[in-house]
């Protein structure tokens, strides 16, 4: 064989070579693929983590948050749970929020907004978002109430701050409910010690307001 055939032949691509290109072409793109959506996934965690902010295009960023409160008592220390929103955007947004639903010890309260929106059967003596609100500001011996500290975040790096706070004084001036509700909460924490004496489920909502 002379020195032409044999360069010749070194040349010869083979289809085996050409397959094995193709195939580790193919898997680079689906790698790359896959860093992508993992890229994206940590963004929409990063969002609903709720240090929330606004860079430009969307109209509406909305989050349902869970508020644990793991212990309750006559004399508690103040609880307050607060989140801070933050608007880089060109024009102001509005925060709006829904209490969704909240446990008290055992008993369940569903708000008619939050049936509505599962498909459930809403009864006659179902609370709304602003009647639940009220009951957990007003009809305990402990007072849960939901605060911010405006309805408007203004444009070019405004801030507002959604708190929920839970207080409950060594007396509340109704020694019975003080009495039952601590009882409640002493036995609901013997019995559910890994559970939070108190959950509230709240939705809120930013919308960037019209330019």
């Amino acid at each position: 064989m002379d020195n032409i055939t044999k360069k010749k032949k070194r040349h010869i691509i083979r289809p085996s070579r050409i397959i094995l290109l193709i195939v580790l072409l193919a898997g680079n793109t689906f790698a790359w693929f896959i860093y992508a959506t993992k890229i994206n996934t940590d963004v929409s965690v990063h969002v609903r983590a709720w240090n929330v902010v606004f860079e430009s295009g969307d109209t509406e960023i909305s989050n349902d948050i869970s508020i644990p409160i793991n212990n309750v008592f006559p004399g508690m220390e103040d609880y307050e749970y607060s989140i801070t929103a933050y608007n880089r955007s060109e024009v102001s947004a509005s925060l709006s929020y829904q209490v969704l639903s909240a446990r008290i010890m055992n008993q369940e309260y569903v708000s008619v907004e939050e049936k509505r929106r599962l498909g459930l059967t809403i009864n006659e003596d179902d609370l709304t978002s602003l009647e639940l609100e009220d009951m957990l500001a007003n009809d305990f011996p402990f007072s849960i109430t939901i605060d911010t500290s405006s309805q408007t975040i203004s444009s070019e790096n405004g801030q507002e701050t959604f708190s929920l706070s839970v207080v409950w004084p060594y007396e509340s001036n109704d020694d019975a409910a003080d009495t039952l509700w601590g009882t409640n909460a002493y036995q609901y924490k013997q019995s559910n010690p890994d559970d939070p004496s108190i959950s509230i489920n709240i939705k809120i909502t930013i919308t960037q307001n019209a330019s």
